[in-house]
């Protein structure tokens, strides 16, 4: 029996009342367990005796909601060094049932914070995206088990399970089983293409798999400060999550004038390239009048390879708030940047 076995087992004791307990030396290669949960009160009474994990074999996190926003973000900080230093084995990512974070919404959040003397002004711009509000239990857990299993900073053969639990029952339901997602991926697969195909295992609603970064090649990127693994986490989820962006065509050049030697060629898609600043994240207008984004300078690079963006494409730098075209975005970061000294 494996760990989620033996924790389902122990649930199902548990909920009926009788108390259960796991043999650490049973699952020895298994733990200690990482766990990370909301910080809901409710939770205190319950976690992690109806897991049946000893408390010297329990690591728990706790954060507003179970929410993890990205493979980079502070969450996914604290999971790895539970990991690395604390030497978890196997992660589980557990949601509850009627969770407060989900029946807040924004309007309700920003009167909260008015309410405590913190005015709009002083929030973030996008609250949904920064606070990680959701609108559904289930849907907040297979993103976050997605996240993490995206993360560089999680071996790549470390499970990750995801699980509700019911605070009127105690009954947890796994929704992601870790040992099939992972017998799943791993077979016949080395480490480095295992990670990039966790990358594209979306649950149904969630974004779909888009096409790989195509013929771009490194020479078109300029190198910046960047740290090399926050690059790398940006280049992989940006070829495995980004949406498509509908097709524009560029416009079609002028001919030239008669008895006149024709101009000399510019490859427009090089230009637009050149004017990409690639730490930043963009926004942009899509063909269908759609906001996309924001998206990493990777993403935009794509686009503009594959033809979906073009000079007249309205972008922003995220993080501001005016609109440019797409061949004005160099000067528009200059401006951004500020002064030369």
């Amino acid at each position: 029996m494996r760990l989620l076995d033996a924790i389902l087992d122990a649930n199902q004791r548990v909920a009926g009342g009788q108390a259960q307990s796991l043999a650490p030396a049973e699952f020895a290669d298994a733990l200690p367990l990482v766990v990370l949960t909301c910080i809901d009160a409710r939770l205190n009474h319950l976690i992690p005796e109806s897991l049946g994990v000893p408390e010297s074999h329990f690591i728990w996190l706790r954060n507003a909601g179970n929410i993890i926003t990205g493979p980079m973000s502070s969450t996914l900080r604290s999971l790895a060094m539970a990991c690395a230093v604390k030497g978890g084995k196997e992660i589980l990512i557990l949601g509850h049932s009627d969770c407060l974070v989900r029946k807040t919404g924004t309007l309700e959040l920003l009167d909260k914070f008015d309410a405590l003397g913190i005015p709009r002004a002083k929030l973030p711009e996008n609250l949904q995206e920064f606070f990680g509000l959701f609108a559904s239990e289930r849907q907040n857990v297979l993103k976050a088990v997605e996240h993490v299993r995206a993360s560089p900073l999680i071996g790549p053969r470390v499970p990750v399970h995801g699980a509700l639990l019911d605070l009127a029952t105690g009954k947890i339901e796994v929704l992601i089983n870790g040992y099939q997602v992972f017998a799943t991926t791993t077979a016949g697969m080395s480490p480095v293409t295992e990670r990039v195909t966790e990358t594209a295992r979306w649950p149904a609603s969630g974004p779909p798999a888009s096409e790989a970064l195509g013929n771009l090649s490194l020479a078109d990127i300029q190198v910046s400060n960047q740290p090399i693994g926050e690059l790398s986490a940006l280049l992989k989820l940006a070829a495995a999550a980004m949406p498509a962006v509908p097709e524009t065509k560029p416009a079609a050049a002028a001919p030239s004038a008669p008895g006149k030697p024709p101009p000399v060629p510019v490859d427009p898609v090089a230009a637009l390239k050149r004017v990409v600043d690639l730490t930043r994240h963009y926004r942009i207008i899509g063909g269908d009048g759609k906001q996309y984004g924001p998206v990493p300078a990777t993403v935009l690079l794509r686009w503009i390879n594959d033809g979906r963006v073009d000079a007249e494409t309205s972008v922003k730098v995220d993080g501001t708030n005016a609109w440019v075209k797409l061949h004005e975005l160099g000067e528009a970061i200059s401006r951004l940047r500020g002064p030369r000294k």
